[in-house]
Protein backbone atom coordinates (compact mmCIF):
# COMPACT_ATOMS: atom_id res chain seq x y z
CA UNK A 1 0.00 0.00 0.00
CA UNK A 2 2.88 2.33 0.81
CA UNK A 3 4.60 1.84 -2.51
CA UNK A 4 1.08 2.31 -4.35
CA UNK A 5 0.72 5.28 -2.48
CA UNK A 6 4.78 7.00 -3.54
CA UNK A 7 4.03 5.78 -7.03
CA UNK A 8 0.58 7.65 -7.15
CA UNK A 9 2.67 10.51 -5.67
CA UNK A 10 5.75 10.36 -7.44
CA UNK A 11 3.39 10.70 -11.00
CA UNK A 12 1.49 13.39 -9.49
CA UNK A 13 4.79 14.98 -9.16
CA UNK A 14 5.66 14.11 -12.69
CA UNK A 15 2.67 14.99 -14.38
CA UNK A 16 3.31 18.69 -14.42
CA UNK A 17 6.98 17.97 -15.39
CA UNK A 18 5.86 15.74 -18.47
CA UNK A 19 2.89 18.38 -19.45
CA UNK A 20 6.22 21.17 -19.82
CA UNK A 21 8.31 19.04 -21.42
CA UNK A 22 5.48 18.16 -24.08
CA UNK A 23 5.17 21.70 -24.60
CA UNK A 24 8.61 21.70 -26.63
CA UNK A 25 7.11 19.18 -29.09
CA UNK A 26 5.17 19.58 -31.70
CA UNK A 27 2.92 16.82 -30.64
CA UNK A 28 1.91 18.69 -28.04
CA UNK A 29 -0.10 21.42 -29.85
CA UNK A 30 -3.49 20.19 -31.55
CA UNK A 31 -2.66 21.86 -35.01
CA UNK A 32 0.29 21.39 -37.20
CA UNK A 33 1.35 22.81 -40.52
CA UNK A 34 4.05 22.29 -42.89
CA UNK A 35 6.28 25.54 -43.19
CA UNK A 36 7.57 26.36 -46.24
CA UNK A 37 10.57 28.83 -46.50
CA UNK A 38 12.41 31.18 -49.29
CA UNK A 39 15.17 29.73 -50.42
CA UNK A 40 19.01 30.94 -48.52
CA UNK A 41 16.28 32.55 -46.17
CA UNK A 42 17.72 32.60 -42.25
CA UNK A 43 15.71 34.90 -41.12
CA UNK A 44 11.64 34.88 -41.96
CA UNK A 45 8.63 36.20 -41.43
CA UNK A 46 5.38 34.50 -41.62
CA UNK A 47 1.90 36.01 -41.63
CA UNK A 48 -0.86 34.46 -40.01
CA UNK A 49 -3.92 33.38 -41.44
CA UNK A 50 -7.45 32.49 -40.18
CA UNK A 51 -6.66 29.14 -39.91
CA UNK A 52 -3.73 29.40 -37.56
CA UNK A 53 -5.86 32.23 -35.84
CA UNK A 54 -8.93 30.10 -35.09
CA UNK A 55 -6.61 27.72 -33.63
CA UNK A 56 -4.75 29.55 -31.00
CA UNK A 57 -5.92 28.97 -26.87
CA UNK A 58 -4.34 31.92 -25.67
CA UNK A 59 -5.33 35.30 -25.93
CA UNK A 60 -1.65 36.81 -26.59
CA UNK A 61 -1.11 34.25 -29.05
CA UNK A 62 1.97 32.76 -27.12
CA UNK A 63 1.18 29.33 -27.74
CA UNK A 64 2.33 29.84 -31.65
CA UNK A 65 5.64 27.36 -31.91
CA UNK A 66 7.86 26.97 -34.73
CA UNK A 67 9.84 23.41 -34.98
CA UNK A 68 12.79 22.20 -36.67
CA UNK A 69 13.48 18.52 -38.45
CA UNK A 70 14.47 17.86 -35.16
CA UNK A 71 11.39 19.03 -33.08
CA UNK A 72 13.64 21.89 -31.39
CA UNK A 73 11.85 24.95 -31.18
CA UNK A 74 13.30 28.00 -32.96
CA UNK A 75 13.53 31.41 -31.47
CA UNK A 76 10.78 34.04 -32.85
CA UNK A 77 9.08 36.78 -32.13
CA UNK A 78 5.62 38.15 -32.83
CA UNK A 79 4.34 41.36 -34.11
CA UNK A 80 1.37 42.56 -34.54
CA UNK A 81 2.01 46.01 -36.13
CA UNK A 82 3.53 45.23 -39.97
CA UNK A 83 0.57 43.23 -40.71
CA UNK A 84 -1.14 46.80 -42.45
CA UNK A 85 -1.62 48.33 -45.27
CA UNK A 86 -2.28 51.93 -46.50
CA UNK A 87 -3.39 53.60 -49.52
CA UNK A 88 -1.33 55.53 -51.29
CA UNK A 89 -1.21 59.23 -50.66
CA UNK A 90 -2.87 61.80 -52.89
CA UNK A 91 -0.44 63.87 -55.16
CA UNK A 92 0.13 67.36 -54.19
CA UNK A 93 -1.70 70.71 -55.78
CA UNK A 94 -0.22 73.54 -57.33
CA UNK A 95 -2.15 76.10 -56.88
CA UNK A 96 -1.47 80.21 -58.66
CA UNK A 97 -1.09 82.87 -56.43
CA UNK A 98 -2.94 86.11 -57.24
CA UNK A 99 -1.81 89.72 -56.35
CA UNK A 100 -3.19 92.07 -53.89
CA UNK A 101 -2.93 95.71 -54.89
CA UNK A 102 -3.52 98.92 -52.89
CA UNK A 103 -2.71 102.12 -53.64
CA UNK A 104 0.54 103.52 -52.02
CA UNK A 105 -1.01 105.62 -49.55
CA UNK A 106 -3.18 103.03 -48.50
CA UNK A 107 -0.39 100.64 -47.97
CA UNK A 108 1.43 102.85 -46.39
CA UNK A 109 -0.63 104.55 -43.23
CA UNK A 110 -1.35 100.33 -42.59
CA UNK A 111 -4.45 99.53 -44.49
CA UNK A 112 -4.74 95.68 -43.88
CA UNK A 113 -6.72 94.93 -47.05
CA UNK A 114 -9.20 93.05 -45.27
CA UNK A 115 -11.94 93.84 -47.62
CA UNK A 116 -10.52 92.40 -51.09
CA UNK A 117 -13.04 91.70 -54.33
CA UNK A 118 -11.85 89.64 -57.85
CA UNK A 119 -11.38 91.35 -60.95
CA UNK A 120 -12.15 88.42 -64.04
CA UNK A 121 -11.49 89.31 -67.42
CA UNK A 122 -9.52 87.83 -70.17
CA UNK A 123 -6.39 88.45 -69.12
CA UNK A 124 -7.05 86.75 -66.25
CA UNK A 125 -7.73 88.03 -62.23
CA UNK A 126 -6.54 90.26 -60.19
CA UNK A 127 -7.44 90.80 -56.35
CA UNK A 128 -8.25 94.40 -55.23
CA UNK A 129 -8.60 96.22 -51.73
CA UNK A 130 -12.31 97.83 -51.39
CA UNK A 131 -11.24 100.44 -49.74
CA UNK A 132 -12.52 104.44 -49.86
CA UNK A 133 -10.36 106.74 -52.42
CA UNK A 134 -7.69 108.38 -51.01
CA UNK A 135 -8.01 111.72 -50.29
CA UNK A 136 -5.21 113.38 -52.53
CA UNK A 137 -5.53 116.21 -54.60
CA UNK A 138 -7.30 115.84 -57.97
CA UNK A 139 -4.37 117.48 -59.93
CA UNK A 140 -1.96 114.43 -58.60
CA UNK A 141 -1.02 111.92 -61.05
CA UNK A 142 -2.09 108.08 -60.08
CA UNK A 143 0.38 106.39 -57.95
CA UNK A 144 0.96 102.98 -59.11
CA UNK A 145 -0.57 99.83 -57.20
CA UNK A 146 1.39 98.39 -54.10
CA UNK A 147 1.52 95.07 -53.84
CA UNK A 148 0.02 93.87 -50.09
CA UNK A 149 -0.13 89.97 -50.58
CA UNK A 150 -1.01 87.50 -52.53
CA UNK A 151 -4.55 85.30 -52.85
CA UNK A 152 -4.95 81.42 -53.09
CA UNK A 153 -8.10 80.22 -54.35
CA UNK A 154 -8.48 77.20 -52.50
CA UNK A 155 -12.34 76.03 -52.25
CA UNK A 156 -12.02 73.17 -54.40
CA UNK A 157 -9.93 72.22 -52.04
CA UNK A 158 -11.54 69.25 -49.43
CA UNK A 159 -8.62 66.96 -48.76
CA UNK A 160 -6.92 67.43 -45.08
CA UNK A 161 -3.77 69.30 -45.52
CA UNK A 162 -0.47 68.00 -44.13
CA UNK A 163 1.13 71.48 -45.09
CA UNK A 164 1.42 74.23 -47.06
CA UNK A 165 4.75 74.96 -49.32
CA UNK A 166 4.92 78.27 -50.89
CA UNK A 167 6.75 79.39 -54.07
CA UNK A 168 8.35 82.45 -53.09
CA UNK A 169 11.68 84.24 -53.20
CA UNK A 170 12.36 86.84 -50.61
CA UNK A 171 15.33 89.01 -49.60
CA UNK A 172 18.66 86.62 -48.66
CA UNK A 173 20.42 86.34 -45.63
CA UNK A 174 18.26 87.45 -43.47
CA UNK A 175 15.19 85.63 -41.54
CA UNK A 176 11.61 86.77 -43.40
CA UNK A 177 8.12 85.71 -42.17
CA UNK A 178 5.49 84.68 -44.38
CA UNK A 179 1.74 84.83 -42.77
CA UNK A 180 -0.94 82.71 -43.92
CA UNK A 181 -4.98 83.30 -43.27
CA UNK A 182 -8.09 81.62 -44.64
CA UNK A 183 -11.47 83.34 -45.88
CA UNK A 184 -14.69 82.15 -46.89
CA UNK A 185 -15.91 85.60 -47.88
CA UNK A 186 -12.43 87.93 -48.38
CA UNK A 187 -14.14 89.94 -45.45
CA UNK A 188 -13.20 87.82 -42.24
CA UNK A 189 -10.24 86.30 -42.07
CA UNK A 190 -8.91 83.53 -39.30
CA UNK A 191 -5.13 82.81 -39.31
CA UNK A 192 -3.74 79.53 -40.17
CA UNK A 193 -0.21 79.98 -39.30
CA UNK A 194 2.92 82.00 -39.54
CA UNK A 195 6.47 80.44 -40.97
CA UNK A 196 9.65 82.28 -40.55
CA UNK A 197 11.80 81.24 -44.07
CA UNK A 198 15.69 82.33 -44.29
CA UNK A 199 17.72 82.38 -47.59
CA UNK A 200 21.54 82.45 -47.88
CA UNK A 201 23.26 84.74 -49.85
CA UNK A 202 24.30 82.22 -51.94
CA UNK A 203 20.32 81.73 -52.72
CA UNK A 204 19.90 78.32 -51.01
CA UNK A 205 17.06 77.59 -48.82
CA UNK A 206 17.89 76.73 -45.41
CA UNK A 207 14.73 77.06 -43.99
CA UNK A 208 11.54 76.63 -46.28
CA UNK A 209 8.66 78.77 -46.53
CA UNK A 210 6.44 75.85 -45.62
CA UNK A 211 3.14 76.08 -42.76
CA UNK A 212 2.20 72.59 -41.13
CA UNK A 213 -1.35 72.43 -41.04
CA UNK A 214 -1.47 68.81 -39.06
CA UNK A 215 -4.32 67.79 -41.20
CA UNK A 216 -6.40 70.78 -41.42
CA UNK A 217 -9.53 71.21 -44.12
CA UNK A 218 -9.85 74.27 -45.91
CA UNK A 219 -13.71 73.40 -47.91
CA UNK A 220 -14.63 76.43 -49.79
CA UNK A 221 -12.02 78.45 -48.16
CA UNK A 222 -9.42 81.59 -50.11
CA UNK A 223 -5.71 81.71 -48.67
CA UNK A 224 -4.04 84.77 -48.25
CA UNK A 225 -0.06 85.21 -47.76
CA UNK A 226 1.31 88.17 -46.43
CA UNK A 227 4.74 89.30 -44.95
CA UNK A 228 6.90 92.08 -43.99
CA UNK A 229 5.72 95.75 -44.95
CA UNK A 230 9.27 96.46 -44.41
CA UNK A 231 10.28 94.74 -47.84
CA UNK A 232 10.61 95.80 -51.24
CA UNK A 233 7.99 95.95 -53.62
CA UNK A 234 10.30 93.70 -56.07
CA UNK A 235 11.85 91.81 -52.90
CA UNK A 236 9.22 89.06 -52.55
CA UNK A 237 7.97 87.43 -55.87
CA UNK A 238 5.38 84.30 -54.36
CA UNK A 239 4.10 82.53 -57.50
CA UNK A 240 1.86 79.90 -56.10
CA UNK A 241 1.29 77.55 -53.28
CA UNK A 242 1.76 73.85 -53.30
CA UNK A 243 -0.50 71.84 -50.87
CA UNK A 244 0.34 68.77 -49.79
CA UNK A 245 -2.23 66.27 -48.71
CA UNK A 246 -2.13 64.67 -45.10
CA UNK A 247 -1.12 61.28 -45.65
CA UNK A 248 -3.13 58.56 -45.23
CA UNK A 249 -3.06 56.64 -41.76
CA UNK A 250 -1.90 52.77 -41.83
CA UNK A 251 -4.98 50.45 -41.71
CA UNK A 252 -4.90 47.06 -39.84
CA UNK A 253 -5.69 44.46 -42.66
CA UNK A 254 -7.98 42.31 -40.46
CA UNK A 255 -8.56 38.77 -40.96
CA UNK A 256 -12.13 37.85 -41.64
CA UNK A 257 -13.73 34.91 -39.76
CA UNK A 258 -17.26 34.06 -40.73
CA UNK A 259 -18.83 32.20 -38.09
CA UNK A 260 -21.43 28.77 -38.00
CA UNK A 261 -23.48 29.46 -35.17
CA UNK A 262 -24.73 26.13 -33.53
CA UNK A 263 -27.97 25.00 -34.23
CA UNK A 264 -30.30 26.46 -32.08
CA UNK A 265 -28.33 29.21 -31.11
CA UNK A 266 -31.19 31.89 -32.86
CA UNK A 267 -34.01 29.45 -31.35
CA UNK A 268 -34.68 32.36 -29.52
CA UNK A 269 -35.46 35.49 -31.90
CA UNK A 270 -33.78 37.70 -29.69
CA UNK A 271 -31.46 36.10 -28.22
CA UNK A 272 -28.26 34.50 -30.06
CA UNK A 273 -25.64 32.81 -28.38
CA UNK A 274 -22.35 31.00 -29.24
CA UNK A 275 -18.92 29.69 -27.26
CA UNK A 276 -15.77 30.27 -29.89
CA UNK A 277 -13.29 27.35 -30.48
CA UNK A 278 -10.24 29.85 -30.35
CA UNK A 279 -8.99 32.53 -27.79
CA UNK A 280 -7.59 34.83 -30.47
CA UNK A 281 -9.09 38.42 -29.54
CA UNK A 282 -12.32 39.41 -31.51
CA UNK A 283 -11.24 43.43 -32.72
CA UNK A 284 -14.57 43.53 -34.85
CA UNK A 285 -17.86 41.78 -34.68
CA UNK A 286 -20.40 42.14 -38.31
CA UNK A 287 -23.95 41.32 -37.99
CA UNK A 288 -26.10 41.06 -41.60
CA UNK A 289 -29.26 40.40 -40.96
CA UNK A 290 -31.65 39.15 -43.73
CA UNK A 291 -33.76 40.28 -46.14
CA UNK A 292 -33.89 44.15 -47.66
CA UNK A 293 -35.67 45.96 -45.17
CA UNK A 294 -34.61 45.29 -41.31
CA UNK A 295 -33.35 46.94 -38.83
CA UNK A 296 -32.51 45.65 -35.00
CA UNK A 297 -30.95 47.66 -31.70
CA UNK A 298 -28.90 45.04 -29.96
CA UNK A 299 -26.83 44.69 -27.30
CA UNK A 300 -23.06 42.87 -27.18
CA UNK A 301 -22.70 41.19 -24.66
CA UNK A 302 -19.40 37.98 -23.68
CA UNK A 303 -18.02 36.27 -20.98
CA UNK A 304 -15.24 33.70 -20.62
CA UNK A 305 -17.01 30.44 -19.02
CA UNK A 306 -20.59 30.01 -17.78
CA UNK A 307 -19.82 30.23 -14.14
CA UNK A 308 -19.07 33.96 -14.29
CA UNK A 309 -21.71 36.95 -15.71
CA UNK A 310 -21.97 38.29 -18.96
CA UNK A 311 -20.47 41.42 -19.86
CA UNK A 312 -21.79 44.15 -21.93
CA UNK A 313 -19.43 45.42 -24.51
CA UNK A 314 -21.57 47.29 -26.30
CA UNK A 315 -24.76 48.90 -28.07
CA UNK A 316 -25.37 48.67 -31.74
CA UNK A 317 -28.27 48.88 -34.53
CA UNK A 318 -28.02 46.14 -37.08
CA UNK A 319 -29.92 47.48 -40.39
CA UNK A 320 -30.23 46.44 -43.92
CA UNK A 321 -32.09 49.12 -45.58
CA UNK A 322 -32.51 49.55 -49.69
CA UNK A 323 -33.27 52.64 -51.53
CA UNK A 324 -32.75 53.90 -54.56
CA UNK A 325 -31.64 50.35 -55.58
CA UNK A 326 -28.99 50.13 -53.02
CA UNK A 327 -28.65 48.38 -49.88
CA UNK A 328 -27.10 50.07 -47.02
CA UNK A 329 -25.77 47.59 -44.13
CA UNK A 330 -24.77 48.75 -40.43
CA UNK A 331 -20.94 48.44 -40.08
CA UNK A 332 -19.18 46.04 -38.11
CA UNK A 333 -19.49 47.13 -33.95
CA UNK A 334 -15.50 48.12 -32.75
CA UNK A 335 -14.28 46.42 -30.05
CA UNK A 336 -11.25 46.76 -29.57
CA UNK A 337 -9.14 43.71 -28.65
CA UNK A 338 -12.11 41.46 -26.87
CA UNK A 339 -10.64 38.20 -25.77
CA UNK A 340 -14.07 36.07 -24.60
CA UNK A 341 -14.78 32.60 -25.34
CA UNK A 342 -18.56 32.72 -24.93
CA UNK A 343 -20.74 35.72 -26.60
CA UNK A 344 -24.77 36.61 -26.95
CA UNK A 345 -26.00 39.11 -28.83
CA UNK A 346 -29.96 40.24 -27.50
CA UNK A 347 -32.04 42.27 -29.51
CA UNK A 348 -34.19 45.22 -28.42
CA UNK A 349 -37.74 44.09 -26.47
CA UNK A 350 -39.45 46.44 -28.51
CA UNK A 351 -37.96 44.94 -31.64
CA UNK A 352 -39.54 42.01 -33.51
CA UNK A 353 -35.97 40.11 -33.08
CA UNK A 354 -34.16 38.00 -35.90
CA UNK A 355 -36.83 36.80 -38.21
CA UNK A 356 -33.95 34.61 -39.45
CA UNK A 357 -30.47 33.83 -38.19
CA UNK A 358 -28.56 36.32 -39.17
CA UNK A 359 -24.56 36.05 -40.58
CA UNK A 360 -21.85 36.79 -38.21
CA UNK A 361 -18.11 37.78 -38.94
CA UNK A 362 -15.53 38.30 -36.50
CA UNK A 363 -12.81 40.29 -37.43
CA UNK A 364 -9.25 39.57 -36.06
CA UNK A 365 -6.06 41.75 -35.71
CA UNK A 366 -3.75 40.95 -37.80
CA UNK A 367 -0.39 39.47 -36.54
CA UNK A 368 2.77 37.92 -38.11
CA UNK A 369 5.86 35.67 -36.72
CA UNK A 370 9.26 36.59 -36.71
CA UNK A 371 11.86 33.54 -36.69
CA UNK A 372 15.45 31.97 -37.10
CA UNK A 373 15.55 29.17 -39.20
CA UNK A 374 17.86 27.50 -37.08
CA UNK A 375 18.31 23.83 -37.82
CA UNK A 376 17.57 21.56 -40.42
CA UNK A 377 14.66 21.97 -42.36
CA UNK A 378 11.74 20.73 -42.62
CA UNK A 379 10.18 23.40 -40.42
CA UNK A 380 6.35 22.68 -38.69
CA UNK A 381 4.64 25.65 -37.48
CA UNK A 382 2.61 24.64 -34.26
CA UNK A 383 -0.26 25.73 -32.46
CA UNK A 384 -3.50 25.56 -30.23
CA UNK A 385 -2.29 24.87 -26.23
CA UNK A 386 -3.53 26.44 -23.43
CA UNK A 387 -0.70 26.44 -21.00
CA UNK A 388 2.05 27.27 -23.59
CA UNK A 389 4.66 29.25 -22.01
CA UNK A 390 5.55 32.73 -23.05
CA UNK A 391 8.78 32.27 -25.32
CA UNK A 392 8.46 35.34 -27.76
CA UNK A 393 11.81 37.26 -28.14
CA UNK A 394 11.90 41.67 -28.64
CA UNK A 395 12.07 41.83 -32.37
CA UNK A 396 15.38 43.50 -31.92
CA UNK A 397 16.98 40.83 -30.47
CA UNK A 398 16.51 38.89 -33.79
CA UNK A 399 17.37 41.76 -36.21
CA UNK A 400 20.57 43.25 -35.44
CA UNK A 401 20.08 46.87 -35.89
CA UNK A 402 16.72 47.15 -36.06
CA UNK A 403 14.19 49.99 -37.12
CA UNK A 404 10.90 49.99 -36.99
CA UNK A 405 9.32 48.34 -40.02
CA UNK A 406 12.19 46.90 -40.79
CA UNK A 407 10.35 43.45 -40.01
CA UNK A 408 8.29 43.75 -43.53
CA UNK A 409 11.39 43.47 -45.50
CA UNK A 410 12.07 40.42 -44.87
CA UNK A 411 11.32 37.29 -47.05
CA UNK A 412 7.69 35.78 -46.30
CA UNK A 413 7.47 31.77 -45.32
CA UNK A 414 4.25 30.10 -46.25
CA UNK A 415 2.15 27.34 -45.05
CA UNK A 416 0.90 24.56 -46.78
CA UNK A 417 -2.77 23.83 -45.58
CA UNK A 418 -6.03 22.93 -47.43
CA UNK A 419 -8.31 25.32 -48.09
CA UNK A 420 -9.76 26.55 -45.51
CA UNK A 421 -13.83 26.24 -44.86
CA UNK A 422 -16.81 29.04 -45.72
CA UNK A 423 -16.81 29.49 -41.43
CA UNK A 424 -15.49 28.47 -38.45
CA UNK A 425 -17.73 26.02 -36.29
CA UNK A 426 -19.52 27.36 -33.12
CA UNK A 427 -20.06 25.43 -29.77
CA UNK A 428 -23.45 26.30 -27.84
CA UNK A 429 -22.75 28.89 -24.51
CA UNK A 430 -22.41 27.38 -21.17
CA UNK A 431 -22.09 23.78 -22.36
CA UNK A 432 -18.28 23.42 -21.82
CA UNK A 433 -16.61 24.25 -18.68
CA UNK A 434 -12.97 25.52 -17.95
CA UNK A 435 -10.85 22.24 -18.90
CA UNK A 436 -7.44 23.46 -17.17
CA UNK A 437 -10.36 24.16 -13.86
CA UNK A 438 -11.33 20.19 -13.94
CA UNK A 439 -7.80 19.28 -14.30
CA UNK A 440 -6.29 21.04 -11.32
CA UNK A 441 -9.26 19.76 -9.08
CA UNK A 442 -8.49 16.45 -10.23
CA UNK A 443 -4.48 16.76 -9.55
CA UNK A 444 -5.82 18.25 -6.21
CA UNK A 445 -8.36 15.71 -5.27
CA UNK A 446 -5.81 12.73 -6.30
CA UNK A 447 -3.04 14.00 -4.10
CA UNK A 448 -5.38 14.49 -1.31
CA UNK A 449 -6.36 10.88 -1.74
CA UNK A 450 -2.85 9.87 -2.02
CA UNK A 451 -1.60 11.60 1.41
CA UNK A 452 -4.74 9.89 3.13
CA UNK A 453 -3.96 6.62 2.00
CA UNK A 454 -0.60 6.99 3.28
CA UNK A 455 -1.13 8.15 6.59
CA UNK A 456 -4.02 5.08 6.81
CA UNK A 457 -0.79 2.69 6.26
CA UNK A 458 0.87 4.04 8.47
CA UNK A 459 -1.30 4.41 11.29
CA UNK A 460 -2.19 0.37 10.92
CA UNK A 461 1.99 -0.05 10.90
CA UNK A 462 1.64 2.37 14.10
CA UNK A 463 -0.54 0.74 15.94
CA UNK A 464 0.17 -2.90 15.28
CA UNK A 465 2.16 -5.24 18.15
CA UNK A 466 5.42 -6.18 17.30
CA UNK A 467 5.34 -10.28 16.74
CA UNK A 468 8.87 -11.19 18.27
CA UNK A 469 7.80 -9.48 21.02
CA UNK A 470 4.76 -12.05 21.67
CA UNK A 471 6.46 -14.90 21.40
CA UNK A 472 9.37 -14.03 23.88
CA UNK A 473 6.30 -13.85 26.46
Amino acid sequence: MIRAAFALASALIAAPLALAASAQTPEGYAARWPLQLPAGASLARLPLPADVLTQAQTADLRDLRVFNAAGQPVPLALDRSSAETSASAPAAVELPALPILADPQTAAGGGTGLSLRIDENQGGRVVRLDVPPPAAAASSPPAPAALLGVLIDAREQKTALQAIELEADWPAARPFTFRLHASGDLRQWQPLGEVTAYRGADGAVLAPAQVALGGATLPARYLRVTWDAAAAPDAVQVRGARLVPQPPQATPARVAVPLALPEGAARDPRVLEWRLPFATPVAALDIRVAGPAALVPVRVLARQQREQPWTLLGRHVVFSLTQGGQTQRSPALELGQAAWREWRVEADAASPGFTEPPQVTAWLAPAQLVFVASGAPPFTLAVGRADAPAVYLPLGSLMPGYEPGAQTKLPAASLAMPAASAAVPTTAAGAQRDTRSWILWAILLAGVLALGGMAWVLARQLGRSPPHALDRE
